[in-house]
């Protein structure tokens, strides 16, 4: 039993420090010696049409559309499709006020959450690429000709942007910094195929490319549609030179919820993506099982880890088992009382701890049943 729970510990501490850890530096390795370039060209610039869905939108999508047209491109390729999922504010009227042709509205017959609008929208299009985008991504003027000079290489099917959060003053927030981890590693697995998920408020995608992704797909079209393409063989490349900026609630049970909220689509996800289990897949495949599986099952490993450690120490006795045990307990404790000790690594520990809390709890949510893709969209500052 002793050597069970022994394998269990080193095992699962081998999951987690290859995912947080190893993965990265591997990733940066690998990127460094098998990089495969992309054809650009800043001259290229496709028609561009941008889906913005919208529930409830009335604060800030005047601003939103004004935003997009304020982009560097030339205005005779960009039009702006926003899909309602039948708003009950004041968005539908305000967008309907807009008498600029380039500005299409459509409203869906019923509430179908994001999943719904680009289901519906997307065919409708007629632009060469579609930008999909939040309601509270604001653009950064070259944000999409960063963008469209990829696509000059007909091997690339999208682009992913890359996003700032913005804070109120005074506020901090530690997605900040896992969000730029997470952009460091989308732009290695571009060096050497594809990264394998986007930032939901800013991508790209050529629309002949486009799938219809599940009905009841809960806030995961970041990762569904950028695998869509994948799986046709074309890549998808990360630019972090694609700015666009969203503000952040300063709300910590909001944001919470929006991360179980994202867990739950993940746990979706990842059976709707069993095909990329295959090594035949390449690049992709690593990239995927590495940055995306362990991570989401990292939650479990953690609670392997710990109480498998437990149980060692208690059998054994032995004083390295107890000394990791005090590491562990510490280090968790100084993530919990964050509050009471504000120290800046504290607050980067407290969020690994509530991220992975997240994700527990969007298994919970998805093991329960998700028929619908519609939710209640998360409060911004």
């Amino acid at each position: 039993m002793l050597r069970i729970f022994e394998t269990i510990f080193w095992g699962s501490l081998a999951v987690v420090a290859y995912s947080y850890l190893l993965y990265p530096a591997l990733l940066t390795l690998f990127a460094w010696l098998f990089k495969r370039p992309v054809r650009c060209s800043d001259d290229y610039l496709p028609s561009v049409g941008i889906l913005v869905p919208a529930y409830n939108e009335e604060k800030v999508i005047a601003r939103k559309i004004s935003n997009v047209f304020s982009m560097d491109y030339p205005p005779d390729k960009i039009s702006v499709w926003v899909g309602s999922d039948c708003s009950d504010d004041g968005t539908d009227a305000i967008v309907k006020s807009i008498t600029d042709p380039r500005v299409r509205f459509w409203r869906s017959p019923e509430r179908g959450g994001k999943t719904g609008i680009i289901n519906g929208l997307v065919p409708q299009m007629d632009g060469e690429i579609v930008l999909l985008t939040d309601a509270n991504t604001m653009h950064r003027t070259d944000c999409l000709r960063a963008m469209a000079k990829y696509f000059y290489d007909p091997k690339v099917g999208g682009v992913a942007g890359h996003i700032e959060h913005k804070l109120s003053e005074g506020s901090e927030n530690a997605e900040t910094v896992y969000r730029s981890f997470e952009s460091h590693q989308k732009v290695m697995e571009g060096y050497l195929h594809s990264t394998i998920s986007a930032f939901g408020g800013s991508y790209a995608i050529r629309r002949s490319l486009f799938k219809p992704i599940p009905k009841n797909a809960y806030s995961n079209d970041d990762v569904l549609i950028p695998m869509n393409i994948i799986r046709q063989g074309y890549r998808v490349i990360y630019d972090i030179e694609a700015v666009s900026e969203e503000d952040m609630t300063d709300k910590v049970s909001a944001e919470f919820q929006r991360r179980v909220r994202i867990g739950a689509g993940n746990f979706q996800s990842f059976l709707w993506l069993l095909d990329f289990f295959n090594p035949l897949r390449g690049w992709p495949w690593f990239c995927y099982i590495s940055h995306k599986v362990t991570r989401w099952f990292s939650p479990f490993f953690i609670l392997f880890c710990f109480f498998s450690c437990v149980a060692v120490a208690a059998l054994s006795g032995s004083p390295l088992y107890k000394f990791m045990l005090s590491c562990g307990v510490i280090f968790s404790v100084s993530g919990i009382l964050y509050h009471q000790m504000p120290i800046r690594v504290n607050r980067h520990i407290f969020y690994f701890f509530a991220m992975n809390m997240a994700l527990l709890l969007g298994a919970v949510r998805f093991a329960g049943g998700i028929r619908s893709a519609v939710w209640k969209r998360t409060e911004r500052s």
